[in-house]
């Protein structure tokens, strides 16, 4: 290698790093809006009188914009590179929360909702992209891993923190502080690479079909976490514990993508799903069976979010290591439409659920049924891959 390329290669190497740092900075900002909200806006409705389908509507609804936006992607990603959809992502996050402070009254709630659903689509499309786009070589896993942690962080500090401060200090309080965050991402997205683009093209029918299982199995635990944030704050014991038990959901959830991400560059990716299905599914029964309180409410939110976490981790590697370099905009966008639409079918789908069978009922029916469709899957078989492709 000449002395010119070992430059070029070293800058770079330079280059992706402090990317990849800003990505990092970028992402928790902005998702800081969306975690301290999760249960916050369900619980602003309930101030306009709403019951609990019209609560679980709100989340749902946010989903629903989001994965408008993420099916717009292969037009998106002709006409925006990279960085502008972070930035625009941020701002469109940002800016509508203050104005839930006008009124309770469910439809503006709900219309607020989806300008923000569509934000949020920008910032985790856009910033998978880039995580694929800026890891080093042979780091892919881990490099997804931290990008997770990132945008898990904020479940694991706003989360808990937006329904306490909200319940203590006011609703303004959270709704500002939210917005604030997700502006202060915008500006801060500035520092990302410029003209980097996305695309979106599958590659072959073969490697789609491959990511049927790892984006099925992610999609139901993401609705368990969908659920169990939109329910937990009207259906728990009190806003003490139902705060500790959504801390350890999401102390779970972090800890769980970081070893995911680990062991998925040591033994490949894809071993992970069923056990982590299958936690994941422990967890909803666990909770099911301690709505009124005490130590066990907390091991459920444990198991819970910590079966999230590991699937986030093990099919996001999964998708991209399926579909290639070259397939990074499609990979990406197939995997948040998995998360936010199962978030968003969670909530809305216990809310209905609820209305019949009550919260203890929705919470057993949501770990029947994720414990079924995974052990499905897995007399399918979930292939095991070997170490992602470097990148």
């Amino acid at each position: 290698m000449t002395t010119s390329a070992a430059t070029g290669t070293a800058h770079g190497a330079t280059r992706r790093s402090r990317g990849f740092a800003v990505l990092l900075a970028v992402t928790f900002l902005a998702l800081a809006n969306y975690a301290s909200l999760l249960s916050v806006v369900p619980l602003w409705a309930a101030e306009g009188g709403a019951g609990s389908a019209a609560m679980g509507s709100t989340t749902g609804v946010m989903m629903a914009g989001t994965v408008a936006a993420q099916l717009a992607m292969p037009w998106l990603f002709r006409v925006l590179d990279l960085r502008t959809m972070v930035v625009a992502g941020a701002a469109l996050l940002g800016v509508p929360t203050p104005f839930y402070l006008l009124t309770p009254d469910l439809w503006p709630v709900l219309a607020l909702s989806v300008v923000r659903g569509a934000g949020f689509a920008l910032v985790v499309v856009a910033g998978g992209t880039l995580v694929a786009e800026l890891s080093p070589e042979g780091r892919f896993a881990r490099s997804a891993a931290l990008y997770g942690t990132s945008a898990a962080l904020p479940n694991l500090l706003a989360l808990p923190g937006g329904l306490w401060a909200a319940q203590t200090w006011g609703f303004g309080t959270t709704f500002w502080f939210a917005g604030g965050a997700s502006l202060a991402g915008s500006l801060i997205a500035l520092g990302l690479p410029g003209r980097s683009r996305g695309s979106f093209t599958l590659g072959s029918l073969s490697a789609a079909r491959h990511i049927v299982r790892p984006v099925g199995i992610f999609l139901l635990t993401a609705a368990a976490f969908g659920a169990t944030t939109t329910f937990l704050p009207v259906a728990g014991p009190g806003t003490a514990q139902v705060a500790l038990a959504l801390l350890a959901a999401s102390v779970a959830l972090v800890a769980a993508r970081l070893a995911a991400g680990a062991a998925g560059d040591r033994i490949g990716t894809g071993r992970l799903l069923l056990p982590a299905g299958l936690t994941c599914a422990a967890g909803a029964a666990v909770i099911a069976v301690s709505l009124h309180g005490g130590p066990w409410l907390l091991l459920g939110a444990f198991l819970l979010g910590a079966g999230f976490g590991a699937t986030q981790n093990d099919s996001f590697v999964s998708v991209m290591h399926t579909l290639g370099p070259g397939h990074h905009g499609a990979a990406s966008t197939i995997w948040n439409i998995a998360y936010d639409g199962g978030l968003g079918a969670g909530a809305f789908t216990i809310g209905l659920i609820i209305a019949r069978t009550g919260y203890t009922g929705a919470f057993w029916t949501l770990a029947a049924a994720i414990a079924a469709v995974v052990l499905a899957l897995a007399k399918r078989g979930i292939p095991g891959r070997g170490a992602p492709a470097e990148h």
